[in-house]
């Protein structure tokens, strides 16, 4: 996986462009100071080499949750980033968003969502994107399917998606999971875009 090369660029972008047409991010010389979506997808990074490592540094991720350690009962709730790419003949589109996922041992669904997404459209302006991506499963486990449905939208651009990722559980005991569909499809203005989407989250403790 090549994300920080492409969260380097991202953050270049946003630098450099001061975030223009996102709404309410400040951008570098907009009089507004720092984009804070540089801060996000720093913690992005941060999160992801914790959970996912960086073997090119010798950074070790987590390892996939052994078969005795997947929980039977009770319920876990991760949060965490997702990163999507979509191809272009001229560029691709980088995007970057929340994402959280419960996953639910007793009644066998894991139910979460992508929201507050945010990159470059067709035009390389550096935009938040409305709309959610809805995720959807049954039966967590070891490893799960998680459908994937929903709608992003921009200044001239919308995007949609109808696709399922594959997840893990990881750690030993359970400490994060991760998702990812290597060869979504996403319709980008009515054309169908060949595309990557990966989900990286961590357990957070609910009252």
């Amino acid at each position: 996986m090549k994300q920080s090369a492409t969260a380097i660029g991202l953050m270049f972008c946003l630098s450099a462009c001061g975030g223009g047409g996102g709404g309410s991010g400040g951008g570098v010389g907009g009089g507004g100071g720092i984009d804070p979506r540089l801060a996000r997808l720093d913690i992005y990074e941060a999160q992801k080499l914790r959970v996912l490592g960086d073997p090119g540094a010798g950074v070790m991720g987590m390892p996939m949750t052994s078969l005795g350690n997947v929980p039977d009962s009770g319920a876990l709730t991760f949060e965490g980033s997702a990163s999507i790419r979509v191809e272009r003949e001229d560029a691709p589109l980088v995007l970057f968003g929340d994402a959280g996922i419960r996953l639910d041992f007793d009644t066998s669904n894991a139910v979460g969502q992508i929201d507050r997404v945010f990159g470059a459209n067709s035009t390389g302006t550096v935009v938040d994107f409305s709309g959610v991506i809805d995720m959807a499963g049954g039966v967590p486990g070891q490893n799960m399917d998680l459908s994937y449905h929903g709608a992003l939208n921009a200044s001239g651009e919308t995007l949609g998606f109808d696709g399922t990722m594959n997840g893990v559980l990881l750690g030993n005991p359970v400490g994060a999971f991760s998702a990812a569909d290597l060869e979504a499809s996403v319709d980008q203005n009515g054309k169908t875009q060949t595309a990557t989407m990966v989900i990286t989250l961590e357990q957070v403790n609910e009252p």
